[in-house]
């Protein structure tokens, strides 16, 4: 434990000199402005909050002219923005390098100072120090659960990453094995339950890792736009097609739909979506699943819930995405443990980001 409890300390040292460089952009020059009503905007929303920051309003050039649901506040354009906000920082939140590059060039053709620009999306992970301190012996309990030096090295990246904002470079593992880790052994006989199956890339990854022989795949995507996309990818291959979002139980839930990756369950879907959930005890039990894959952009924790009578019953093979809420990191071993002591688990990390980070039990 002395690796985790010398991370920790840095932690609680090194986070209040970050939090002073952020907040040494915005304090003093009137309410700041968020440009980017999406997750990374509110969640730096909620980050200002914390610090008793009050936000004048978001910008953004699709959402301009309505009410924002979650916070209340008014969505302007990118002119009102220009004109009304002239003196506030800007602080701009979207989840990208080459969308902060392209905000930035719109913005200076309308006028804007490039000095009250502040690129804010690497905080969209970023949690405080007082947050490592209430959850401390929770991150430590769980590090002392994992089963190889790997899977340690990794965890305490991923704390770094989170609270420190530096690279993990060096614990990322090939982005060809995400969901496959060479300690995942399939055999013949696999019931593969893909958990947000977007297009069905992991479902075509599962069949050329168990080399096109298994017993059963069942792909669960809500949106009904990747139906074609995930038919034309699987080929021949046989699957069952779930049309649903996989949740602790049946219920109609609000969903953001983009029809990309990101798409989600949300307390405020865009464009007034729905989608109906169930569990996967009442839907794949009878399949007698082998192994589960769930990245389903913050649904996990329900998902497990709905999942309790497989787990506990048949002890199938997780793959669980833990990064999609700051809480994943912790709650979400700790659920898997207690649904099945038995478990070993281990911890791999995608891609150099604040994503990617799956959770093995086997």
């Amino acid at each position: 434990m002395r690796d985790f409890d010398r991370t920790a300390e840095e932690i609680m040292q090194r986070s209040v000199e970050i939090k002073g460089a952020m907040l040494a952009k915005i304090q003093g020059k009137g309410a700041p402005v968020i440009f980017g009503a999406g997750n990374c905007g509110h969640r730096i929303y909620d980050l200002l909050r914390e610090y008793h920051i009050e936000v004048g309003a978001f910008c953004d050039n699709r959402m301009a002219g309505n009410t924002d649901q979650a916070t209340g506040r008014k969505i302007v354009s990118p002119e009102e923005l220009r004109d009304a906000f002239a003196a506030s920082p800007i602080l701009l939140c979207v989840d990208n390098e080459e969308a902060c590059r392209a905000i930035e060039g719109q913005l200076q053709q309308l006028g804007v100072d490039i000095s009250r620009l502040h690129r804010m999306h690497r905080f969209f992970y970023w949690k405080t120090e007082q947050y490592f301190a209430a959850n401390r012996e929770r991150y430590r309990n769980v590090y002392g659960m994992l089963e190889d030096e790997r899977s340690r090295q990794v965890y305490l990246k991923k704390l770094e990453k989170t609270f420190l904002l530096r690279s993990m470079g060096d614990a990322v593992s090939s982005a060809e094995e995400e969901y496959f880790d060479e300690k995942v052994a399939l055999t013949d006989q696999e019931v593969f339950i893909d958990c947000g199956g977007y297009d069905g890339d992991t479902s075509v990854s599962f069949i050329k890792h168990c080399k096109g022989r298994y017993r059963d795949i069942v792909i669960f995507e809500p949106e009904s736009c990747k139906k074609e996309k995930i038919a034309g990818n699987m080929g021949e291959h046989p699957y069952t097609l779930c049309q649903y979002g996989v949740w602790s139980g049946h219920q109609k839930l609000s969903f953001s739909a983009f029809g990309t990756a990101a798409s989600q369950i949300s307390e405020h879907g865009t464009g007034g979506s729905v989608i109906e959930t169930v569990s996967l005890d009442e839907t794949v039990y009878d399949r007698q699943p082998t192994y589960i894959k769930m990245d389903i952009e913050g649904a996990e924790q329900e998902a497990l819930k709905g999942a309790d009578k497989i787990i506990r019953d048949y002890r199938p093979k997780l793959a669980v995405c833990i990064y999609h809420k700051p809480e994943d990191m912790f709650v979400i071993p700790e659920m898997v443990k207690a649904l099945n002591p038995d478990y070993r688990l281990y911890v791999r990390q995608y891609t150099d980001a604040w994503y990617d980070t799956v959770l093995y039990a086997l």
